[in-house]
């Protein structure tokens, strides 16, 4: 076989060159702390680590949204707690309201510090999260749930509930329906009560007997006075924001015992009443806005039966809004615990995930180190060898 000169240069050049290209990728290996730096290295361990990858990837956002959602959880725990505190303080102030000793300038101001617990139970009820979404709206984040005053308050919100997916098959709640907190404390079953004119002097009593399964909202949160006229009943209906009191249209049947209907609702009145007898009737609502003002309006302007009836009628509701507040933040609390959980499960996902990939693709440093040396060796023994034999020509011997 004919040696030429340019085979010797292209097997010298060449030699050099692989040696120089591995000792380059070894560095690289040293510097990564990495065996596999293209699949070509391991294609059965780099598949394994993209597929590992992606899935702590998953993981990782998993544990983003899991922050995400203890935040959201928080503040909405720490509302309800604010919302507890103030419904807690309506009813210490109801309880104080009983007391016979007050007059009305005590209960004038009790019913000015209601109104700015009204206010304030409002502010809370139109909380914006960090995001500037409205907490208790549901899906309709960016409408103001509660709108209106002491007057009425409507919700604008809607029944749904935003959700952030927390694992691969837990989407956790992160806000809550308005409704749900302000709009459904209490059964309509029980809401109406009747409570007998301090002034009468016959020997009559009423009771409520009837509650439609469906009322209108317009008929609820509401206070009538039912009076005997001497032959039948009138009935009027004090509004709060309104400061005149409604005559309201209602049938009499006249017993024993007298029906008066109203309103939908139905009062039966038994005895006999003189002429100028009454009794407060009180139809509580779903909606703690609308008893709140109930008992703020008979602070400030008590009817025939007295102070007593409102008071007892502001500590029944509270009472029904205190429990439908506890047990929302007892289902946030637990909430809160399962995102731990999650939260720890995730994180030794995490480092499962590590392990593997590290299993997979770092290198032995001793290892690298000893073949890079070894290459480094070799590859001075490459270029002095091409150094003495390109100086092999018939040339240098000719004189």
């Amino acid at each position: 076989m004919r040696i030429t000169t340019n085979m010797i240069y292209d097997r010298g050049v060449f030699s050099m060159q692989t040696l120089w290209s591995k000792s380059l990728h070894t560095q690289q290996e040293i510097s990564t702390g990495r065996r596999v730096l293209t699949p070509a290295d391991d294609p059965v361990a780099a598949a394994r680590a993209l597929d590992v990858t992606q899935s702590r990837s998953i993981n990782g956002q998993f544990q983003t949204n899991q922050d995400y959602s203890s935040d959201q959880l928080k503040l909405l725990e720490s509302k309800l707690t604010s919302i507890g505190d103030i419904l807690q303080y309506v009813r210490q102030n109801a309880v104080s309201a009983g007391d016979g000793a007050y007059g009305q300038e005590q209960l004038d101001s009790i019913a000015a510090d209601m109104r700015s617990q009204f206010d304030a139970l409002l502010a809370l009820a139109n909380t914006r999260d960090a995001a500037g979404d409205f907490l208790f709206s549901g899906y309709r984040a960016d409408t103001q749930p509660f709108q209106g005053g002491y007057g009425g308050v409507h919700y604008e919100g809607d029944q749904g509930t935003r959700t952030m997916q927390v694992s691969s098959t837990r989407f956790m709640p992160v806000s809550l329906p308005g409704s749900d907190v302000f709009d459904n404390t209490r059964a309509l079953e029980g809401s109406l009560n009747t409570f007998a004119g301090q002034a009468n002097g016959g020997g009559a009593t009423a009771s409520a007997v009837f509650v439609p399964a469906q009322p209108d909202p317009a008929n609820t949160g509401r206070r009538y006075d039912v009076r005997f006229n001497g032959a039948g009943y009138d009935v009027t209906e004090y509004q709060p924001g309104n400061s005149a009191p409604v005559t309201v249209a209602a049938t009499v049947t006249m017993g024993p015992p007298d029906t008066i209907e109203f309103n939908g609702l139905k009062v039966e009145v038994s005895g006999t009443p003189n002429n100028g007898d009454s009794f407060e009737v009180f139809a509580a609502s779903k909606d703690v806005f609308d008893n709140l003002a109930i008992f703020i309006d008979t602070l400030e302007r008590p009817g025939s039966s007295g102070v007593i009836s409102g008071m007892k009628f502001g500590m029944d509701n509270t009472d029904a809004a205190l429990d439908t507040v506890l047990r929302i933040r007892a289902q946030v609390g637990s909430q809160m615990v399962e995102l731990e959980q999650l939260g720890s499960l995730s994180s030794d996902m995490d480092l499962q995930y590590a392990s593997t990939l590290s299993r997979l693709q770092d290198g032995d440093y001793a290892e690298a180190m000893s073949r890079l040396t070894q290459l480094q060796t070799n590859l001075e023994a490459a270029q002095l060898s091409f150094i003495k034999v390109s100086g092999l020509s018939l040339f240098n011997f000719l004189e």
